[in-house]
């Protein structure tokens, strides 16, 4: 061989394992986590992520009660976890191993009232898409008492835990193709009140902002 040939072999061999040790990496990074979704089940307030296996370790931040992380190793006491772009450990007794869950799940946050944001805003318009919300409403950014209300239709008609909190499996059923259209009957709500003039006064059914439903005798209005 000669050498021209030899040290084309060399950089070949070269290029080769240069690629092989990218792809190795490429593979531990957080953006392609592999590992076991858990959800956060403490007696009350957030489990604590610490930076050693120990109850004296230092603690790197606060996991909310309800929300899902990502178990990296599994042990009997402690469990070395991914959240929020932080890892340490965590008590294996205050987290509920979801085996079978994606790991997409994590790409959502806990929604509950008080809280704002544009997802707050998308999930609005994913729950107006299915008709848990009114055509026209207007929507904010913000988790008002409304929302919760619609959150728990949804959790009814899916036989979720009905407490209108928007949880990460909640928010990635919701997204799915499989999340269901609403088939209830939406809340009443009730617009200025009209006085008939003969002892009687109506109110516009929210249900069907009056063409008429079941709520109101399909008249389309309350009388009272």
């Amino acid at each position: 061989m000669t050498g021209q040939k030899r040290t084309a072999a060399g950089l070949l061999v070269f290029l080769l394992l240069c690629a092989a040790v990218l792809f190795a990496f490429a593979e531990e990074t957080p953006d392609s986590p592999s590992g076991i979704v858990a959800k956060v089940t403490t007696p009350k307030g957030p489990l604590k992520m610490r930076a050693k296996p120990s109850p004296k370790g230092r603690v790197i931040t606060y996991v909310p009660n309800g929300s899902c992380l990502l178990v990296i190793e599994e042990d009997e006491a402690w469990c070395l976890c991914r959240w929020e772009g932080k890892t340490g450990y965590c008590g294996t007794e205050y987290l509920t191993l979801l085996r079978e869950a994606d790991p997409g799940i994590l790409e959502y946050r806990v929604l509950r009232q008080g809280d704002k944001g544009e997802d707050v805003l998308a999930l609005k318009r994913r729950l107006q898409e299915l008709g848990y919300i009114r055509p026209g409403s207007t929507l904010t950014n913000i988790y008002n008492d409304v929302l919760a209300e619609r959150v728990t239709l949804f959790q009814r008609q899916t036989r979720m835990t009905e407490d209108g909190v928007a949880s990460q499996e909640l928010q990635a059923y919701l997204y799915s193709d499989r999340a269901p259209q609403c088939s209830q009957n939406l809340p009443a709500v009730r617009s200025p009140v009209m006085n008939e003039g003969n002892g009687l006064r109506r109110v516009m059914c929210g249900c069907c902002m009056g063409e008429g439903c079941e709520c109101c005798g399909n008249t389309g209005w309350i009388y009272y």
